[in-house]
């Protein structure tokens, strides 16, 4: 199955900072365009290695480029890649798939840097070569699509961003059939899409049907089950509809830490959720265990100096000084928290 983008609200490639709480859909924003690095290795799947010399060469920095996005390097998987494109447009011309695949991997590489100027025209270019020598209903033009939609969507280009999303879902449902994770996912990607203009009415329906399709097909505890509920989450915290939405996070975090154990970067994702649930709601007692939670995931997974950090940081603060500002009467009328225990979850010492 190929990932691609908007599929983990909690992966971004951890480099695009957003303070997490004054609104929990704003905040997971930068999440839900997070560039899962498994795309670039997706499009190599059944790619036979050629016999040529300098063709295997091609293959073999392609190969390398995949390993090294998945590990965060970018600027050398970049180098291979252009040097991969260089070698192909050479010896098979311009107009082959495996010269679209390189541009389409290339502009991946460019989408995780927040490159979109650059990104743009080699979805364009791969686009255009995928539809005219796979035909236009094939799954590969439907993944480039969904790229090149990704770019308007996320530089505020909604009119040309929706065909292009309608179109990757409507090629996916119609090789893959209607219950297929492939076309979860498209329905994923254009509900988020939907929810990201406030259009909440279009984006549940898909993110319920997304969500149906993948229990059955993957289970119920599979973290892509886990990636639908966390945006079905958002849309219902966004709308005010806590009691629905508290639920949906707690499954995600069940579903998370059952299958990555609970110091995960993404485990701190899904507790500032849901502690971000009880800060809207004034709830600062049951919000700052949570964010005390996420704060020191984060320190021991991605180092007291990432940006990650610092926000889960400034999460804990902000709730704690509205938590400390409670008089102690109501505080432990509340929640049964005394002044000596808030003061020891709002320590920031390392």
């Amino acid at each position: 199955m190929v990932t691609e983008v908007l599929r983990r609200e909690s992966l971004v490639n951890r480099h695009q900072p957003v303070i997490l709480l004054p609104r929990t859909f704003g905040l997971t924003l930068a999440f839900c365009f997070g560039l899962p690095l498994a795309q670039i290795s997706g499009t190599l799947s059944g790619q036979a290695v050629p016999t040529d010399s300098i063709l295997a060469l091609a293959h073999r920095l392609v190969a390398e480029a995949s390993l090294l996005a998945n590990q965060g390097h970018h600027d050398e998987a970049e180098n291979r890649l252009r040097r991969a494109l260089t070698i192909r447009e050479t010896a098979l011309g311009l107009e082959h798939p495996d010269v679209a695949l390189t541009l389409h991997n290339l502009g991946f590489i460019y989408n995780a840097r927040g490159r979109y100027e650059e990104a743009e025209p080699l979805f364009q270019r791969a686009l255009t070569i995928r539809e005219t020598a796979l035909g236009p209903q094939h799954l590969e033009v439907a993944l480039t699509l969904n790229s090149l939609a990704f770019i308007y969507g996320v530089r505020s280009r909604y009119e040309e961003a929706e065909p292009l999303y309608e179109r990757a879902l409507a090629i996916r449902e119609a090789v893959l059939g209607p219950a297929h994770p492939d076309v979860a996912f498209a329905m994923n990607n254009l509900a988020f899409f939907y929810a990201m203009q406030s259009r909440y009415a279009e984006a549940e329906p898909l993110y319920e049907r997304a969500l149906a399709i993948d229990e059955i097909v993957l289970g119920p505890n599979h973290l892509e089950v886990a990636h639908v509920l966390s945006n079905l989450g958002i849309l219902y915290d966004d709308l005010g509809r806590y009691t629905e939405a508290r639920p949906v996070y707690e499954r995600v975090l069940a579903i998370r830490e059952a299958t990555l154990g609970p110091s995960h970067p993404d485990i701190a994702s899904i507790l500032i959720n849901l502690a971000s649930l009880y800060y809207h709601q004034n709830q600062y007692a049951e919000a700052v265990p949570l964010y005390r939670r996420s704060l020191d995931i984060r320190k021991a997974e991605l180092g007291p100096e990432h940006p990650d950090t610092s926000l889960a940081q400034e999460n804990l603060i902000l709730a704690c000084e509205l938590l400390l500002a409670q008089p102690e009467e109501a505080r432990q009328r509340q929640s049964g928290i005394a002044t000596e225990s808030a003061a020891v979850l709002c320590r920031l010492s390392p």
